[in-house]
């Protein structure tokens, strides 16, 4: 076995640090000349946005020891090699380890000798069985510190490399700086990032959940120290650093990057890939994928907070309806309850809100309320059950002294935070919520505040002075020179540790606590939209991107937060349409919309002080009405599509949206795009994001040979011509988002009905071929029951088109009803040839072809979606035409 693993290793004793600009790394403390040198840093300062102190060459580790073998890997012994501490506390001797999770993952953990040490409750799966070949190697060099490169085996890239030096490891402090393999970085999170590609010119970005209106560079509710970097050749690489702590990452022009933290330890796993989407079918394969939603979910969802009455509620709910934009689900906020208590509805203004359900439901539609963490302590004894319970099983976070922590948010009392990371507090939230089932027939839950958001700093009754809540450093996080702002304390106490070591993942384990009691309480898949997120939260439920603006900008930067969440292993995810603070307009809301159908999650939101926004507020034909009907109407005939998506993400792994790199990786002009984006491989949407403009601009991504398809109109346009100029009136009533299909594809889709329950109960599908420069294209549907938590019982069909031949598989037939879905129409699009002949099963079929715009027609009878089903056509002339 040894000889084995010393073939993924190797010595160097070459120096690689470099003293230029782009590759300082920053001796922190050093804030001029006389406190740099102090420290022993170099200071030189420089015009440039580099750093002017910086660490010296001899700062870091030096090695014990040779690589020694453990159990799947291979580990070395450092110490540290100079006297220089930026704040103290560092570790005199380390272990890093090589760990072989699988051919394609390797983790590297580096953690001080004899100490033990914070480490993140989250299981990272890799092979089951140990692997005896590995896509990487990695090479130690010893001179003038310790460092070590991370190498693609296949062609020699190197994919991570800390020869820039500046290891830290201590107990409040740890840092790590990287050079990458290219400046084409994507991921960290969550923020406001004004582009989907990094800015490598020394921006700095920072990771800690906190309850922050997304503006500027701003942390935002999540965490997700994940990045993707394109290398030189188009292959592609993931890395997590696995850290909960407060952290940072500075992206450098080296390229490369510097990550800090102040808690735990450097726990780091590198994906190899080689493509975009295998990159994120490993990593989310290692942490747990997002299950397909229930089929409902993909459709429209309707909210604000401010309906103040269940009245203003079914008001908006009916002008959507009258507006005839298709429409699943109404959602209630906060004012929906009795007083801001959880479990509860306001007796008078929402007296009727079971009825309304209930009639929800009779109409095949779905109710989704929202619930905030913070319990109420402020009512009689034995009144309210929530909190009685709670305090009976003693499940709340408890301050330094360990008393229940005292927060504010709001209920007019001050409240409790449950600790979500015990068992006993998962099943008094499961009691909870099983007793408001009883009441109100909620379908879903939405889950907020949960950052964990607090009203007052650290709480009512303060915070004590000391290491935790005065960290000697704080990364580049919101709330001035505090972690407590908006927070509770950081020396609070969880089953876990302390709040400053778990604090990001609050939602994360609320979100656990609330998927298992969903599927207890309904039996079905369970619908949860969480504001706060952390590493694996994809397991367990889908995001919304938070209280954004509606300001134009907004729509733009809600693209990029969904493919970044796509790329976390969250592919539910998507922006309040319209907006959630301040005023919407016309034309924006109507742009939104046009936007906003093509979220995965589509929902229209706003807040308390604003205008109402809903679709039909406009009027029944105004351009925001007009808009979000085209839209989603669109949205709804996809949605076979989409589902598949979601199903083959669990099943396979990879994106549902998703940039237009991961499928044109070599293409550099599709690396830094993202005003436009894909659903699957299939559909790119470009949508119109800027006040005035009725055209825009369309980057067609691939070669010569790629075709790409309107997909309104059927035109063909060849890649080759790069820019396609689109137009989108809002005054046309029939203009619509713009979409066009790659050739190559066929997608199942559905005729649009009021709702999904509605659209299920025809049992039919048609499908539209969008045939590559070689008149061959493929596609599939995953078909289920819609709601079933067992994920097994589905059908599975495959679609394949050659020339002259169209081919049905199936791959699984479990869902006993896909028997009697039948397809009623094909189309298939590119086909070159006059067609006087088509044939389904050898025998004759009804058709149309036409030669213009070389589309066939396909109209069949009978034709069951798990027959074995064969379809030819012939032709007595040829007449090629190029696209």
């Amino acid at each position: 076995m040894r000889l084995l693993l010393l073939l993924f290793y190797t010595f160097s004793a070459i120096s690689c640090t470099s003293s230029t600009e782009d590759q300082r790394v920053e001796c922190l403390p050093g804030t001029d000349k006389n406190s740099c040198t102090a420290l022993g840093c170099i200071w030189e300062p420089t015009e440039s946005p580099a750093p002017n102190c910086y660490l010296p060459p001899q700062y870091g580790y030096s090695t014990l020891s040779d690589l020694y073998e453990i159990e799947n890997g291979m580990a070395i012994d450092l110490e540290k090699s100079t006297s220089i501490s930026m704040f103290d506390g560092d570790f005199e001797k380390v272990t890093v380890s090589f760990v072989h999770m699988s051919e394609n993952l390797l983790r590297i953990k580096m953690e001080p000798v004899d100490e033990k040490r914070y480490q993140v409750p989250i299981t990272i799966l890799g092979s089951e069985e140990p692997p005896t070949t590995m896509n990487y190697e990695y090479q130690i060099t010893k001179d003038p510190v310790f460092s070590f490169k991370v190498v693609r085996k296949s062609t020699g890239t190197v994919l991570f490399d800390t020869s820039l030096g500046g290891l830290t490891l201590a107990d409040q402090f740890l840092q790590l700086a990287v050079q990458l393999s290219s400046s084409n970085i994507y991921g960290f999170g969550e923020q406001e990032q004004p582009s989907l590609r990094h800015d490598m010119n020394w921006k700095t970005w920072g990771m800690f959940a906190r309850d922050h209106a997304p503006e500027g560079d701003a942390n935002l509710y999540g965490v997700h120290p994940y990045y993707m970097n394109v290398e030189p050749d188009g292959n592609t690489h993931g890395v997590l650093f696995l850290n909960s702590n407060a952290q940072e990452v500075t992206m450098t022009p080296a390229p490369g990057l510097v990550y800090r933290t102040i808690g735990g330890i450097l726990d780091i796993y590198i994906y190899l890939g080689p493509t975009p989407e295998k990159v994120v079918g490993q990593y989310t394969a290692s942490l747990g994928r997002y299950e397909p939603p229930p089929f409902w979910a993909l459709g429209f969802h309707l909210c604000r907070w401010g309906y103040n009455s269940v009245a203003n509620m079914k008001a908006a709910w009916q002008r959507t309806l009258d507006s005839g934009i298709p429409f699943d689900v109404q959602w209630g906020d906060i004012d929906y309850m009795d007083r801001a208590l959880d479990f509860t509805y306001n007796p008078t203004d929402f007296q009727e809100l079971p009825a309304f359900v209930d009639e929800l439901h009779e109409k095949g539609m779905k109710f989704v309320p929202i619930l905030d963490p913070c319990i109420s302590t402020g009512e009689p004894a034995g009144s309210y059950p929530p909190f009685d319970e709670g305090n009976t099983q003693d499940i709340w976070v408890k301050d330094a002294s360990g008393n229940p922590l005292m927060a504010k948010v709001w209920p007019a009392d001050y409240c409790h935070f449950p600790d979500f990371f015990t068992s006993k507090t998962e099943d008094w939230w499961l009691n909870q919520l099983a007793n408001f089932y009883s009441t109100i027939k909620y379908d879903g839950i939405w889950i907020d505040m949960n950052e964990p958001a607090n009203f007052v700093t650290g709480s009512v009754d303060g915070c004590q002075e000391n290491k935790w809540n005065n960290p000697p450093y704080k990364p580049k996080t919101d709330g001035g020179d505090s972690l407590l702002d908006k927070t509770i304390c950081m020396d609070a106490t969880q089953s876990e540790g302390i709040h400053y070591d778990v604090h990001s993942m609050f939602g994360w384990s609320e979100a656990r606590a609330t998927n298992r009691a969903l599927r207890e309480i309904t039996g079905k898949r369970p619908f949860i939209i969480s504001r706060s997120t952390f590493v694996g939260s994809g397991k367990y439920t889908g995001h919304w991107l938070g209280d954004n603006w509606s300001e134009w900008d907004n729509m733009h930067f809600s693209i990029i937060g969904m493919l970044q969440f796509n790329h976390f292993g969250m592919p539910l995810v998507g922006a309040d349409i319209c907006g959630f603070i301040g005023n919407t307009t016309e034309e924006l809301c109507a742009r939104w919309h046009q936007l906003g159908a093509f979220y995965p999650f589509s929902r229209n939101h706003n807040l308390l002080e604003s205008i109402d926004q809903d679709p039909g507020v406009w009027g029944l034909d105004s351009i925001v009405a007009r808009a979000a009907r085209n839209a989603l109407k669109t949205k709804y005939a996809l949605l076979p599509y989409l589902y598949s998506l979601f199903y083959k993400s669990y099943n396979e792994g990879g994106t549902v949206a998703r940039p237009l790199w991961h499928e044109f990786v070599t293409d550099q002009e599709a690396l830094g795009i993202d005003t436009q984006f894909l659903l699957g491989p299939a559909v790119m949407v470009s949508p119109i994001l800027d006040q005035g403009k009725t055209k825009r601009n369309v980057y067609l991504p691939g070669g010569e040979n790629t075709v790409w398809y309107d997909a309104y109109t059927f035109e063909r346009f060849s890649a080759a011509m790069k820019i396609l100029e689109v137009t989108s009136d809002l005054n046309n009533p029939e203009d619509s988002t713009p979409l066009h299909i790659r050739g190559g594809y066929i997608l199942p889709v559905q005729d649009p009905a009021g709702n999904t329950a509605q659209q299920r109960e025809t049992r039919t599908l048609n499908l539209f071929g969008y045939l590559d420069s070689e008149e061959k294209g493929t596609g599939e549907v995953y078909l289920d029951d819609g709601e079933s938590m067992d994920l097994t019982l589905y059908t599975h069909v495959k679609f394949m088109v050659n020339p002259g031949k169209m081919d049905f598989e199936v791959v699984q037939d479990a869902y006993t009803d896909a028997m009697n879905w039948k397809i009623d129409y094909i189309r298939l699009a590119g086909i070159s040839q006059n067609i006087d002949k088509v044939e389904i099963n050898g025998e004759a079929a009804i058709f149309t072809y036409n030669p213009e715009y070389q589309i066939l027609d396909i109209l069949p009878e009978n034709f069951m979606i798990t027959g074995a089903n064969s379809i030819t056509w012939t032709s007595s002339a040829s007449h090629q035409q190029s696209p």
